[in-house]
């Protein structure tokens, strides 16, 4: 091979590289066009109803001032802003299919996908499936109703879309800080007992001295009490809070600051509000924290000067 098949064959070679380095410039750049799949940067305040269709069942949030409800039921604010933290991600997308045979392979299809619609006073103002999940759990397979191409995007809205009602609902059965109570009253079937706080601490209604930090683990259970899930209808039918098991009283200086009434099934605890409502679950471990026996309340001998 002589030397001007040599030179040939090097410019030969040097043009490929630069018609090499142009198509990946230029087809990076078109790639990263068509995976876009930017949702619009919506908040709480933006939307008022959020529609969740899914083979099972259809959720839907509804705002009124500021407050949620899923399906009727007050609704967890946590979950809610879980759902707005998934969309804000939806930009950081890879195209991954063009073609609607590949909808139910990737669980974007009609009978199998989950659709989200967020909505502002009767206007919709964003829609997604939500298919199942990325290779190795990582991101979700989605498109945009009405197209063909499905992405994979690393949005955290698995969770959010699959969720049950029950995890959609608000279970803050109560909140009362323990500084803020004065005096509580705790009815177990027939017997009972009350403790009032004064300056030097905490004692039964007889007079007899409680142990402070006793009470005070008690008392904390109910800074945030949040139940483990609702009733069944079944389960709720069976239930009588006329004539609850348990019932407490958290009293503050002058007013009363929670009443639950407690009752009980064969499996499971509830609990309702004083003033009615919802009555909520509760497992049956937490009870001896939640209505522990007065003898574990009692002072030591000594712990009498706390």
């Amino acid at each position: 091979m002589n030397p001007k098949q040599l030179q040939r064959i090097a410019i030969a070679l040097v043009v490929l590289l630069i018609l090499w380095g142009l198509a990946e410039i230029f087809g990076t750049g078109s790639d990263t066009t068509a995976a876009r799949f930017d949702l619009p940067k919506l908040t709480p305040a933006d939307v008022d109803t959020v529609k969740i269709f899914r083979a099972t069942d259809t959720l839907m949030l509804v705002k009124r001032a500021d407050t949620w409800s899923v399906n009727g039921h007050l609704a967890s604010s946590q979950a809610v802003t879980d759902l707005f933290n998934g969309l804000k991600d939806t930009s950081c997308a890879e195209l991954v299919a063009q073609s609607p045979t590949s909808h139910a392979q990737l669980g974007v299809d009609s009978s199998s996908g989950k659709r989200l619609e967020l909505i502002k006073g009767g206007q919709l103002l964003a829609g997604v499936i939500v298919g199942g999940r990325g290779p190795g759990w990582q991101g979700m397979y989605a498109r945009r109703p009405g197209e063909n191409q499905v992405y994979l995007i690393g949005a955290d809205l698995g969770n959010v879309v699959e969720r049950q009602l029950d995890d959609w609902r608000d279970k803050l059965v109560a909140a009362v800080e323990p500084d803020s109570v004065r005096e509580v009253r705790v009815q177990l079937g027939r017997g009972g007992y009350a403790l009032r706080r004064d300056d030097a601490g905490w004692r039964f209604a007889t007079g007899a001295r409680a142990d402070s930090g006793a009470v005070r683990r008690m008392l904390e259970q109910y800074r945030t009490l949040q139940a483990g899930g609702f009733p069944t209808p079944a389960e709720a039918d069976s239930l009588d809070f006329r004539r609850p098991n348990r019932r407490l009283t958290l009293v503050g200086r002058s007013t009363p600051l929670a009443g639950l009434l407690f009752d009980s099934t064969a499996s499971w605890w509830y609990v309702q509000r004083a003033e009615g409502g919802t009555v909520y679950r509760v497992e049956s471990w937490r009870l001896p924290q939640l209505f522990p026996a007065d003898s574990s309340l009692r002072a030591k001998p000594d712990s009498a000067g706390k």
